[in-house]
């Protein structure tokens, strides 16, 4: 979209000043460096100066007043080159800081109102160009961004409303209820643009069409209040979200649609934080699913039990995930390290599967298999040793100290001892005697 330089004429802020009683008293001071600063357009010389004089005359009004000036004139010039470069968020966002800083002041209303319609047109020119059904959620921040900045703008309510219906005739509405949701409300833009000229040709306020035009507004607004409502009590939170929302199309002040707007979205960022929970937990990324499920606890109402589950599920993943690591040290014959795992395990679920078997089971073990080789140790027979060690490995630990070790040295003893024995004698073969026959 083509920026255009707005016609408005930027009013000389200096002017201004020199006119107010502040500048008047300052003329015959030292000050008039920041009055010529902001009549030549230097006004971050003019800011800088009025700040220090401000700060060395804290108690002065007439100094404080100057510095507010100079302020003033330096936001205005710093947004109007933000918009005249193109940057209309940027533009705003210093006017209305400008207008918190000097309320009501014109120019700077002007500038503002005058902004925010370029970035209404801005934004409904966006939403033109995401016009497919793929794209009903750009499209409707393109339309909720034009009403933030141009609050009765037509075409925006006609659109919103447009994408609204759609949204949830492709959730599953029928066909009727987009069909004479859209008639409707093209129905009562036409109502309320005629109701406006009315009053701009100074009509009374009880002229029967504008009386007409308020009984449109308040029939639809309820009946887009039922749906709403009967839509949350399904547990269908996208739908009746849209559908508060369309309420609050037909009448923004409507408590009732304004409330549900409110709860809606909660529930809605509710259900995305589950979705998200979800994804995280099947991922195996507890911390994250945790993290969303707090949020999520914060914002519903609705979904509590669908949270506990989520939770529930989470600790369940977060214990079954203890077990296995348990189950993987023991093995690996890391017994002592599988024991304190299977032990942080029941401290939290005391009951969980088998593990408190398996880790007595393994105490055992370890009992064993110490009491096997403080007994080999003690062994003064390589036989008596080797049954001992020989218990341990394989049965018991195969991996438990330096039993292997010991019983390699044990064969290594056995096999010396067999090379240093001399060998048996072998027996002469028997003659045979000589038989008569």
């Amino acid at each position: 979209m083509t920026l255009l330089r707005p016609a408005l004429r930027p009013v000389p802020l200096a002017l201004l000043c020199l006119a107010s009683a502040a500048c008047q008293a300052q003329e015959t001071r030292s000050d008039e460096k920041v009055v010529s600063a902001i009549v030549h357009g230097q006004y971050t010389v003019a800011l800088e100066e009025a700040r220090r004089l401000a700060d060395a005359n804290p108690n002065d009004p007439a100094a404080q007043e100057l510095y507010r000036e100079a302020e003033l004139a330096f936001l205005l010039d710093q947004g109007r080159q933000a918009v005249f470069h193109g940057d209309l968020n940027l533009g705003l966002e210093l006017f209305e800081k400008a207008g918190v800083l000097v309320p009501d002041h014109p120019t700077v209303r002007a500038w503002i109102e005058k902004t925010r319609k370029q970035l209404a047109v801005h934004w409904l020119d966006r939403a033109a160009e995401v016009t497919g059904p793929e794209h009903l959620d750009e499209a409707e921040l393109a339309y909720e961004r034009v009403l933030q900045y141009d609050p009765e703008n037509a075409a925006a309510m006609e659109g919103l409303s447009h994408v609204l219906l759609l949204k949830n005739y492709r959730s599953g509405m029928s066909k009727t209820y987009f069909d004479d949701g859209l008639s409707s409300f093209r129905a009562l833009l036409l109502e309320q643009a005629r109701r406006a000229f009315q009053v701009s040709r100074r009509y009374r306020e009880n002229d029967p069409a504008s009386q007409r035009a308020d009984q449109v507004e308040e029939m639809l607004a309820e009946e887009r209040l039922a749906q709403a409502q009967q839509l949350e009590q399904v547990g269908s939170y996208f739908a009746a979200r849209n559908e508060y929302r369309l309420v609050l199309l037909i009448d923004p002040d409507h408590v009732e649609g304004r409330a549900g707007l409110d709860r809606m979205d909660r529930e809605t960022r509710a259900t995305r934080t589950l979705d998200e929970a979800e994804m995280a937990l099947r991922r195996g990324e507890l911390e994250l699913a945790g993290e969303a499920l707090a949020e999520a606890t914060v914002l519903t109402e609705a979904q509590k039990d669908d949270v506990s589950l989520l939770q529930s599920n989470i600790v369940e993943k977060r214990l079954e995930d203890r077990y296995l690591e348990a189950r993987s040290l023991a093995d690996d014959y890391r017994f002592p390290e599988a024991v304190a795992a299977f032990d942080a395990l029941l401290a939290e679920a005391s009951d969980y599967k088998d593990a408190a078997l398996r880790k007595s089971t393994l105490e055992e073990f370890i009992r064993l298999a110490e009491e096997f080789y403080a007994k080999a140790l003690a062994a003064t027979d390589d036989a008596v040793a080797e049954e001992y060690l020989r218990a341990i490995h394989p049965v018991i630990w195969p991996e438990y100290r330096d039993v292997v070790e010991r019983l390699k040295a044990i064969e290594a003893r056995r096999a010396a001892a067999r090379a240093e024995s001399p060998a048996p004698a072998e027996p002469e073969p028997a003659t045979e005697e000589p038989r008569d026959d």
